[in-house]
């Protein structure tokens, strides 16, 4: 088969190491903008420039998205994809989705699939032009990959046909994020927020957990993993740090931890969709706090604790529960890395993805 994934300025390793399975059984490239997300990964890419590659500018998504309905667009992506047997893009809302859909109905395509994350009905359509593309892609997109059964329930809402959707996790590579091998010597212990800093995260109410609970608990450390507006409110705390680590590097933050924390909260117009850091946190067996919002709990079920959702009282509560017992952190530390083994290894998260490809090229 030649199959394209197109994924834009939103390309990234942690969701494209899915397909990576794949590669010698189909010819299978990725595409993406000039300048997306991150281009370490380990498929052949083809790069296109995309509205999305002009540099940042005040209000840049907001114009970019009214002159275009969606900014994610790739210039010259008919020609690249033309002969394909399966076009694999995302939502049903970014311009390339709808590019897709143009190049299948001209016949230059074969057959168009796209995964969706979103999980709250009707969501991003307030931009004109937005409900005509999501209806295009209802109508034209041959098969529906959701991530969550939640991503399902808001295409059946839509009008989606329930026999086109088929619900496959994200996965992650299971010989690479494991726990650590040494045994931890060092007294100190270190909760861990990996995480885009922006509010949405609830890295502010975790801060304010943190600075509640080392008055309590003197050997402990905050450190932040991402980039995002708030990075100068976080810093400059006593045992708080903030950095940015390459992908390919993450494991190793994950292994330098004792606890995990993504502190989510939910807006009108955003929930947590998945939470690959909860994945790749548990399969490296660190035990867990979060909360339950949007999509964590398909996510994590049982194996993780949780707390109020912007309440920092009730994340201090849940991390000081972990802080002060080892035995409480092994155990849910095991419960984390199996439920991580069953069901998100991306060996078999691509044998799923390949057998919607042969079902839907059989018809």
């Amino acid at each position: 088969m030649k199959i394209f994934i197109v994924r834009g300025g939103f390309l990234n390793p942690f969701e494209l190491q899915n397909y990576v399975p794949l590669k010698n059984k189909h010819d299978i490239k990725a595409i993406s903008s000039k300048y997306p997300i991150s281009d370490k990964i380990d498929l052949p890419l083809i790069k296109l420039w995309s509205p999305t590659d002009i540099p940042k500018i005040p209000f840049k998504y907001p114009i970019l998205n009214r002159l275009f309905t969606d900014a994610h667009q790739l210039f010259g992506l008919d020609q690249v994809i033309k002969g394909a047997d399966i076009v694999h893009v995302a939502e049903t809302y970014y311009g390339y989705t709808n590019q897709a859909i143009m190049a299948k109905r001209r016949g230059l395509v074969r057959k168009v699939i796209s995964t969706v994350w979103e999980i709250i009905p009707h969501n991003n359509e307030s931009i004109r032009g937005r409900k005509q593309f999501k209806k295009l892609a209802r109508e034209n997109i041959d098969r529906f990959i959701a991530v969550t059964e939640l991503a399902k329930r808001a295409l059946i809402k839509e009008g989606v046909r329930p026999e086109k959707i088929s619900v496959i996790k994200v996965g992650i590579d299971l010989t690479k994020f494991r726990p650590r091998q040494s045994k931890k010597t060092k007294r100190d212990l270190h909760i861990l927020c990996v995480a885009r800093l922006v509010p949405e995260k609830g890295v502010e109410d975790l801060l304010n957990a943190f600075i509640a609970l080392s008055k309590n608990i003197k050997n402990v450390h905050l450190t932040f993993v991402g980039d995002g507006p708030l990075k100068a409110d976080l810093s400059g705390y006593k045992n708080v740090h903030v950095k940015r680590v390459p992908y390919g590097k993450i494991v190793d933050a994950y292994h330098s931890a004792d606890i995990l924390c993504l502190p989510s909260r939910q807006t009108r117009t955003w929930e947590e969709q998945y939470g690959m850091v909860l994945i790749e946190a548990m399969a490296c067996g660190l035990p867990i706090v979060t909360t339950a919002t949007g999509a964590i709990q398909e996510v994590c079920d049982n194996v993780v604790l949780y707390a109020k959702p912007s309440d920092p009282h009730s994340l201090q509560i849940n991390l000081e529960k972990l802080l002060r017992d080892k035995k409480l952190r092994e155990r849910f530390g095991h419960l984390a890395r199996r439920r991580a083994f069953q069901n998100f290894d991306r060996q078999k998260i691509a044998k799923a993805i390949n057998g919607v490809y042969q079902s839907l090229l059989k018809h």
